[in-house]
Formats: structure tokens, C-alpha cells, sequence
């Protein structure tokens, strides 16, 4: 714990599970991605609505269990922009997110714009579900 509240976030990669797996084990079936370097503190085991690691009986170590892992087969077609956390202190997590720019072969303008009108079709509809979740949820745990 001493490490995290000093900010060491070397030690703590280092002790990191999944850097570890990837480093070691050659069975390992996410060897193959890459994850852009971590600077940011552990996003895990939060006391909710806090934003204390965890001061339950187990006081459980915390760590970095929300990460984004890409790939290609032609490295220098992706080029990480950003990989940031946020402090949204409702669960014990910390969300993550990933930019990238990417280089692609060609496109195809007239099957682009229909995969893209189709993904927005599935995102609306999935939009309303999240928004459904969340109001329950915040109606639940704040009791309004």
C-alpha cells in the first residue's frame, strides 16, 4: 500500500499480474498484444463512493484490472494518442480509456458508410439500455 500512496508506480508494474503473465508465461494467449505504458495510479479496489483503496478486513492490494490491449499485424499502423483513467468514484473501479489513430490499407466508401450507419443503429439501441441501467441504478443506490 506504502507504494501506492508514493506514487511508485515502477514497483507496482512491476508486481503487476497481467505485465508479469505476459513477460513469463509463453502460454499465455494475450502475449501477443501490446498494451500502451501505464501512467496513471491502480484503478481497482476502491472503498465505493471513495476515493480510499480498500479498508475492508481483507484490505485487498490494488491494481489495474481495467485495461485496453491492441494489436496488429503491421505495428506502425496503430499509434496510441492517449490511455487515461477517470475518477468516477461510484464503484470500486476506475474507468479507462484508450485513443488511437489508424492506418488502414484502403477503404471502401459505400461499405464504410453502411457499417457505420449500422454501428450507430446498434449504439443508440445499446445507448438506451445503459442510460435504462443507470437510472435504476442511481435510483436504487441514492434512493431518489
Amino acid at each position: 500500500m506504502s507504494s501506492v500512496q508514493a506514487g511508485d508506480l515502477a514497483f507496482l508494474l512491476q508486481h503487476d499480474q497481467l505485465n508479469r503473465e505476459m513477460t513469463s508465461n509463453q502460454a499465455f494467449r494475450l502475449r501477443t498484444f501490446t498494451e500502451t505504458p501505464i501512467t496513471f495510479a491502480p484503478t481497482y479496489k476502491y472503498d465505493r463512493r471513495s476515493n480510499e483503496f480498500d479498508t475492508s478486513e481483507k484490505r485487498r492490494v490494488p491494481a489495474w484490472c481495467d485495461r485496453i490491449l491492441y494489436r496488429s499485424r503491421v505495428a506502425d499502423r496503430i499509434k496510441p494518442l492517449h490511455y487515461r483513467r477517470y475518477e468516477a468514484n461510484i464503484s470500486d473501479h476506475r474507468p479507462v480509456s484508450a485513443g488511437f489513430v489508424i492506418t488502414v490499407k484502403s477503404v471502401q466508401t459505400g461499405r464504410r458508410e453502411a457499417e457505420k450507419e449500422e454501428v450507430e443503429r446498434g449504439w443508440r439501441k445499446y445507448e438506451q439500455i445503459l442510460l435504462r441501467e443507470a437510472h435504476r441504478f442511481y435510483v436504487k443506490e441514492l434512493k431518489l
